[in-house]
């Protein structure tokens, strides 16, 4: 005798079997609810315990994803761990006595320096406290390492301003970098997977809001920033200037020629 075949519902209520073997069953329906900003995968019941579930959330490019959540095996959004660890760099750099920016300037900074690169953020930072540490360079110092100081302060100045540009652009521009990553998941396409589930299918959620609010935030945060330059490189210039732009190198004088010790004994003096 045969295995007996199982059978699942449709969606008018109805019965089809399922018969042992491997088989493939592809269902596609619509829901007339839109996206939200809290999207859940739909609810199904196959009507009888199953295995191997994937999931996969695309919500589009103009929805800004902030949390998601679902099987263990899924995506998580890193950004939320970053932005705690900018939040304690920040409250160290704001003890610092080199730079006048305290706790909410740094935490702001890098905020908006978190949605370019690692590499920018370090930069900037490293800018400021450069600035900072510069006039307590003391004032006796030779003339070749405090230029080459200089020439190394404006280096490292145009390296940040680059930085500060591209953060910029990207908020303005560019797509949020929220960090998502797991289970294969990317910025567009959030995947889960459970290896067995009951008759109720797994569900998954995707905590969002439109784009444009992204948008607002990071104009919001090039406007600060632009205010807030205009005292730091007031600052910046009076740190730069400590002690001089410049200390030219002294010209050697020329010392006369040595007169051998037998010629200055058999001179003769002159009358």
């Amino acid at each position: 005798m045969g295995r007996p075949s199982r059978s699942a519902r449709k969606a008018d209520g109805s019965a089809f079997p399922l018969a042992p073997g491997e088989r493939s069953i592809e269902v596609r329906f619509r829901q007339d609810q839109g996206i939200t900003p809290l999207f859940r995968t739909p609810e199904l019941d196959l009507g009888a315990p199953s295995a191997n579930h994937s999931l996969e959330a695309r919500l589009g490019s103009d929805r800004w994803v902030l949390f998601v959540g679902g099987p263990r095996l899924g995506p998580a959004v890193l950004f939320w761990g970053a932005l705690a660890i900018v939040a304690l760099l920040a409250l160290g750099l704001g003890r610092t006595r080199y730079t006048p920016l305290a706790f909410r300037h740094w935490f702001l900074l890098g905020i908006g320096l978190s949605q370019g690169s690692a590499v920018g953020a370090l930069l900037v930072a490293a800018w400021l406290l450069a600035l900072g540490a510069r006039t307590r360079v003391p004032s006796d110092l030779v003339p070749l390492r405090f230029d080459a100081l200089q020439i190394a302060l404006v280096l490292l100045t145009l390296l940040a301003a680059g930085a500060l540009f591209d953060a910029v652009r990207q908020g303005l521009l560019g797509l949020p970098e929220m960090q998502i990553a797991g289970n294969g998941s990317t910025a567009s396409a959030r995947s889960w997977y459970q290896d067995r589930s009951d008759a109720s299918l797994p569900r998954a959620f995707v905590l969002s809001v439109p784009l444009w609010v992204y948008r607002f935030l990071m104009l919001a945060w090039a406007l600060w920033l632009a205010f807030a330059l205009l005292g730091w490189l007031r600052w910046g210039w009076d740190c730069f200037t400590t002690g001089g732009l410049w200390k030219p190198r002294k010209p050697r004088i020329a010392s006369p020629p040595a007169v051998p010790a037998e010629a200055r004994s058999t001179a003769a003096p002159v009358p």
